[in-house]
């Protein structure tokens, strides 16, 4: 029986032998032989619940009391050895785990030669030098900030959370228009507002690592962690994904990239030849709105860089390059100054159209206007025993997210023309 079951158990009786009692005292005549025995063993039976009931609440203050102790052992060892705060709460998380506690008993049982491979594993966790098994709160922060750094889109665009399954964000389509006119006439404008429905679609990551490979790992040394590699390895796979889907994702199963045909108020072409030329460029400039321009920026893969790099001065004038068209930073997004085209940031990202014909290879814009939405934030699932038949762990990356321009006026895509 649960704690629940005893209570209720309890309180049964207690009123049945309260009715009996309220019974025989409203006739003025004793309980007969019947409902004496009925009593008497109804009485027996809630003096053996109120004991059972009383042991299982001192069990639990005994508990409450060895939780207490253990953590102010922990913060004696933390403070002794001089640990974070966050290898603190992983110490304290693995000490207070069903499988340290079975391993641990083990070990006071058969000593350490009795262990198996899996409990001297699961007992390296609780130390302070051999490194862990994955530790979750130290992989999920990594794993965020590898995917930051790999991400650019991620950084110049708009993320929000999605509270629901689809989500709709209202955009004004049609801006109401104000005019003068003679007086008593009043002309009749009619804005109007559309609906997008953000709806997030499944990126996930899948690698199995060799147990024998983790169970080493220790004594490799503290330069040798399983879990910083795939922190690195699922950071950068899972955010060059997202990258390539903001850039030029379908929407089918995966978000609206930007430079897809969809997601832009005008295109400019280049003209037959499909030469980059300096006056194209600024006719992608001023074909963005202005009100979209104090904050624009370029989108383009390092490719098509180069050869806007490339563009030679016109004709007539001195030989050479046209540098005023650009100014170079140190190539980074962040943490120096971005290279520049006619004054407005570049943005190389990484899996951005090549070169080729009938394609849209760059895009200027005001991207916080394109909105990343996340229905939820990289999760880590672990599985121990679903590939234990080849000695291996599973290890799962999940994220759940869509995106598209919310706006597309506020961005010009640059195109080759078809020949």
């Amino acid at each position: 029986m649960n704690i629940k079951e005893i209570t209720d158990e309890i309180g049964a009786i207690y009123e049945r032998m309260k009715a009996m009692v309220t019974g025989a005292t409203d006739s003025g005549t004793p309980m007969n032989t019947e409902l004496e025995t009925e009593y008497e063993a109804k009485s027996k039976r809630l003096t053996d619940l109120i004991k059972l009931r009383d042991q299982h609440y001192g069990l639990l203050d005994a508990q409450a009391k060895a939780v207490t102790n253990r953590r102010e052992v922990i913060g004696e060892i933390a403070e002794a050895r001089q640990l974070s705060t966050k290898r603190t709460t992983q110490l304290e998380s693995t000490l207070n785990s069903e499988e340290y506690r079975s391993a641990f008993l083990r070990f006071l049982c058969v000593g350490h030669s009795g262990l198996n491979s899996h409990e001297i594993r699961v007992m390296t966790e609780g130390t302070d030098t051999a490194g862990g098994f994955l530790p979750s709160q130290d992989f999920y922060a990594q794993l965020i900030k590898k995917r930051f750094l790999v991400n650019a889109m991620r950084q110049i665009c708009t993320v929000m959370p999605l509270g629901t399954f689809k989500t709709q964000v209202t955009v004004e389509n049609v801006l109401g228009t104000a005019a003068y006119a003679a007086e008593g006439t009043v002309t009749e404008s009619t804005p109007s507002f559309t609906n997008l429905t953000l709806t997030p679609s499944t990126l996930s990551f899948f690698t199995k690592v060799s147990n024998e490979l983790i169970e080493d790992a220790p004594s490799r040394g503290q330069g040798f962690s399983i879990e910083s590699i795939l922190a690195d390895q699922m950071g950068r796979a899972m955010g060059l994904a997202e990258e390539s889907a903001f850039v030029g994702g379908n929407g089918t199963n995966k978000p609206t990239g930007a430079l897809t045909t969809s997601q832009a108020g005008s295109t400019i072409t280049l003209a037959t030849g499909n030469a980059f030329t300096i006056q194209k460029l600024i006719d992608i400039v001023y074909a963005l709105p202005r009100q979209y321009r104090a904050n624009a920026k370029w989108i383009m893969s390092d490719a098509i860089f180069a050869k806007i790099r490339a563009i030679q001065q016109t004709a007539g004038t001195t030989a050479g390059y046209a540098p005023q068209a650009w100014s170079m930073g140190d190539g980074r997004i962040e943490g120096g100054e971005p290279d520049r085209l006619l004054g407005f940031p570049v943005v190389c990202v990484a899996d951005a159209p090549a070169y080729a014909v009938s394609t849209i290879v760059a895009g200027f814009g005001d991207y916080s206007y394109y909105t990343i939405g996340e229905r939820s934030s990289i999760s880590i699932k672990v599985a121990r025993e679903a590939f234990l038949a080849n000695n291996q762990t599973g290890y799962f990356g999940f994220a759940r997210n869509d995106g598209r321009m919310i706006l597309p006026v506020a961005q010009v895509h640059l195109a080759t023309a078809a020949s």
